[in-house]
């Protein structure tokens, strides 16, 4: 049975029984902060579970999860993988462990057509309910049930004794007998300490029935839950008969792609399910908005590529290979998951891009670590030090995993203890440096003072004045901060930059500069600037409407913007960041590349077309699961209730927002992009203007080039050709100026010649030019080995903080052991640089130019002793 029939057979079967097929929820967890990566099926059904929603009772599906936990064993078992997929079936205070046992029998037996002599189970040793079902309900030998402890048969393991506190319960496990093809030598004792494989865990039931107390004790819980899961890969791997997951048809493409690009031995299997497991978790979790960083989730992206490109580079692979796995994943994946076939061609480029820049990272640091394990067993040592991998990783972005492995190639250990403790302290003085409030008023302190003060209500949706009453105000410096039980001002959120405005009454007025806001309750900070603040005083609020409105004219704008992203780019971008003000707006995005110059045009013609048509902007309140099953986006990070807020603009943007915005597209003026720049590895902004804004943008800019053209002496219309005309004269003085500089440089190559160290029988030319390129540095060196037998140059462009060097030798030292790549990377390493190139041309570069004499007193004897 192929693997996508056990997922459809899976669903099918669960729905018959009263169950809601959810979709798989992203790998990045849409409404929960606090994971880094979706990990089990249960994730996207907290709030069930929790009694927060309460409209479905039964639910199951096929959920997509990456554990990054275990990596060091993907390869080396039949059953690790970090990204794999989950089945399950959920009952939410519904049914519980009879029909949970009785209908995962049936699936097994009956649907997928397991012999129940072939099936083993495990329970609770305490669970004496769960023993009884599958004993005298299911008619399972007495002999075929394990009653385990709280380490291996309770969620989570050893809750009962160790925590955490809340809700838990005993689980039950089913096993599948492989027989003993998989393990020829009998084993003697229970089957369920037969540790050789040969019983598989294909489903695991959790009985959610217990809450733990702070004291240890288990309170029965009033709501019990089921949370099943089946890792698929295993079931397919058990049904068809195979002995790794590896060897089941969903990874035949991949293992075959894979082959293609690697040339490896039957004894590298592991190395090949390591990529081909690696590869297929980047492609599904870039699909969903992760890309390779140094931090967080981006940073295990970038992990498992690196880990994939170093793997393959002990097999000889000096070039990427990686991107092409997505091709394969898709073809094998991408009818049950489409999103990794819409952002297909970001995928390969990402990864793609994430290999080349991993390469450039190899090549200086492996010249940096082959230099440290030189010095290391040049003095005996059997160790690198930790300083010498913080150096490395720090210094060059080396992982020190890789470092790890490489020194062990070389019969060397790491100092791990002084790297972690570096690694400690450097992250301690960067959360130091950070941590830097830039709040008027810190949370704590709000909380003192605000005590249990009523929510504010919002009116400003509807409203831009209202009357108010002041509820409370507390100082601090100049600053005031004023709590009104009703207010139109809104306040900083989703990327909106709060109101300004005013509130006063006959004998006092109050100057609003920000509106914050703190759980429930809206500050509106300022200062006084008439009469004195009493409480319970009755106000005028009334926000600053020409800010407003050009507020909302930009976030609008940044709503069709993400759109026009989304349409022209693909579905891949992911909004990571924004800014809503009223003079401009910011919007950072994921995205592999720059955009080009037709892409820039492309979205900016396709948000102003938007607004020509002037549509209508609708809000709607809806619950989380219609607005997001209606296509509305939803952002990671942001928290959502019950009932959310859906902002549309029909046929074209559909998204979860809080923030004030337009009655009509047109109400936009106009749109027009500033700038589109790269803030991080694969993250994007671009900044833009709108209204009056955009009006004074492009005035600006037509001032700008008027007077270009003043000083060229041109019109605006000739500027583009006069500037052409004016480059390409430069360029020639330029040009004339470096053959006149490299005619004076060659009058002196005689007396270069003459002055030649002599080392043995062989010359040594050696020369500083200052501000000399490596172009120039090469045609001198040729015009010295054309007059120069039995010799080596080496020539130095100095610049004020780095240098580059050629090195060369003469014709007749080619058959020689003289390496000028050698004397090239002997020069650039003692310098604080690098080198490469042929045995009789090389060239480099470093960042100390005082140290040279003492590296070429090295290369002396380095020549003495070839």
């Amino acid at each position: 049975m192929k693997t996508n029939q056990i997922r459809e057979k899976f669903l099918s079967f669960f729905k018959e029984k009263g169950h809601t097929i959810v979709k798989s929820d992203s790998l990045i967890p849409v409404n929960d902060p606090s994971l880094l990566f979706t990990g089990a099926g249960m994730n996207q059904f907290k709030d069930y579970f929790l009694g927060v929603k309460k409209d479905m009772k039964r639910a199951c599906s096929s959920q997509k999860c990456l554990r990054t936990g275990d990596l060091d064993h993907v390869g080396k078992t039949p059953y690790h993988h970090s990204f794999f997929e989950m089945l399950g079936n959920f009952s939410f205070g519904d049914y519980f462990k009879k029909d949970a046992i009785v209908w995962a029998w049936e699936f097994l037996t009956k649907i997928l057509r397991i012999p129940a002599e072939k099936l083993r189970v495990s329970v609770h040793k305490d669970d004496r309910e769960a023993f009884d079902i599958w004993k005298n309900e299911i008619g399972i030998p007495e002999t075929h049930i394990a009653q385990l402890g709280d380490d291996s048969n309770f969620w989570p393991a050893n809750a009962p004794q160790d925590g955490p506190n809340g809700p838990c319960g005993p689980c039950s496990e089913i096993f599948f007998d492989q027989g003993e093809r998989y393990a020829p030598k009998p084993f003697k004792g229970p089957w369920y300490e037969d540790e050789t494989g040969r019983f598989s865990e294909i489903w695991n039931l959790v009985f959610t029935q217990f809450d733990r107390q702070s004291d240890g004790s288990l309170k029965p819980l009033k709501a019990k839950n089921i949370d099943t899961g089946s890792g698929l890969e295993r079931v397919a791997c058990m049904l068809q008969g195979r002995r790794s997951n590896f060897e089941i048809d969903l990874f035949e493409p991949l293992l075959k792609a894979m082959k293609k690009e690697l040339k490896l031995t039957e004894n590298q299997t592991d190395i090949l399910y390591r990529i081909v497991d690696h590869g297929r978790a980047v492609t599904f979790a870039i699909a969903d908005g992760a890309f390779p960083s140094n931090e967080g989730r981006g940073y295990v992206i970038r992990k498992l590529i690196r880990r994939s490109v170093w793997q393959a580079q002990t097999t000889g692979k000096k070039e990427p290979f990686l991107y092409r796995i997505v091709a394969p994943v898709v073809e094998a994946m991408g009818q049950a998951y489409p999103e990794i076939k819409q952002a297909e061609k970001n995928i390969v480029e990402t990864i793609k891009q994430e290999e080349l820049k991993f390469f450039e990272t190899l090549e200086k640091g492996n010249q940096v670590l082959e230099r440290f394990i030189r010095e290391a067993k040049k003095k005996k040592l059997k160790q690198l030090s930790g300083q010498d991998v913080f150096l490395l990783y720090d210094t060059y972005g080396f992982p020190d995993e890789l470092t790890r492995q490489i020194t062990a190639h070389e019969g060397l250990t790491i100092n791990q203890n002084e790297f972690d403790m570096l690694m400690t302290r450097q992250k301690k003085t960067a959360k130091q440096k950070s941590n830097i409030s830039t709040e008027i008023f810190s949370v704590d302190e709000v909380k003192q003072k605000i005590g249990s003060t009523a929510a504010t209500q919002f009116l400003g949706y509807a409203q831009l004045t209202a009357g108010a009453k002041v509820i409370q105000h507390f100082n601090q410096g100049s600053q005031t901060a004023l709590i009104l039980n009703q207010t139109p001002f809104y306040p900083e959120g989703g990327g909106q930059v709060g109101d300004a405005g005013t509130i006063e009454s006959a004998s006092f007025k109050f100057e609003v500069t920000d509106t914050q806001k703190k759980d429930k309750i809206i500050f509106h900070i300022g200062k006084v600037v008439k009469g004195k603040i009493e409480e319970n005083m009755d106000v005028k609020a009334s926000v600053d409407t020409v800010r407003r409105e050009a507020t909302k004219r930009n976030h609008t704008a940044t709503h069709l913007l993400q759109a026009a992203l989304r349409q022209v780019l693909g579905n891949h971008v992911r909004q990571v960041g924004s800014l809503v003000h009223p003079s401009k707006l910011r919007f950072d995005f994921k995205h592999h590349s720059a955009l080009s110059e037709k892409e820039l045009a492309m979205i900016e013609s396709a948000v102003n077309q938007v607004i020509l048509r002037n549509e209508l902007v609708e809000t709607a309140q809806q619950t989380y699961e219609a607005a997001v099953s209606g296509g509305a986006i939803a952002f990671f990070g942001d928290k959502y209730g019950e009932k959310v807020r859906v902002i549309n603009v029909s046929g074209f943007s559909k998204e979860l927002c809080g923030g004030t915005h337009c009655e009509r597209t047109g109400d936009i003026g106009v749109f027009v992009i500033a700038s589109e720049t790269a803030i991080g590895s694969g993250t994007r902004r671009i900044e833009a203007v709108t209204g009056l804004g955009a009006l004074e943008y492009l005035t600006n800019i037509r001032q700008t080039i008027q007077k270009t053209a003043d000083v060229l002496k041109s019109t605006p219309d000739a500027l583009v050709d006069r500037a052409e005309s004016l480059m390409q004269s430069l360029k020639q003085l330029q040009k004339d100026k470096k053959q006149a500089a490299l005619t004076q440089s060659t009058i002196g190559i005689d007396d270069l010649i003459k002055k030649a160290q002599s080392v043995g029988k062989i010359k040594l030319v050696t020369h500083q030019y200052q501000d000399a390129s490596i172009e120039q540095l090469r045609q001198l060196s040729d015009q010295v080995r054309k007059q120069l037998t039995t010799g080596v140059v080496i020539l130095f462009g100095i610049q004020p903080d780095k240098f580059s060097l050629i090195v060369s030798l003469s014709k007749d030292l080619e058959k020689t052991s003289v390496n000028a790549a050698s004397i090239a990377k002997e020069i650039s390493q003692a310098c604080g640089g690098s080198a490469g190139g042929r045995k009789d041309l090389a060239q480099g570069g470093g960042k100390n130019s005082a140290a040279i004499p003492t590296a070429l007193a090295k290369v002396v004897s380095l020549i003495k002793a070839g």
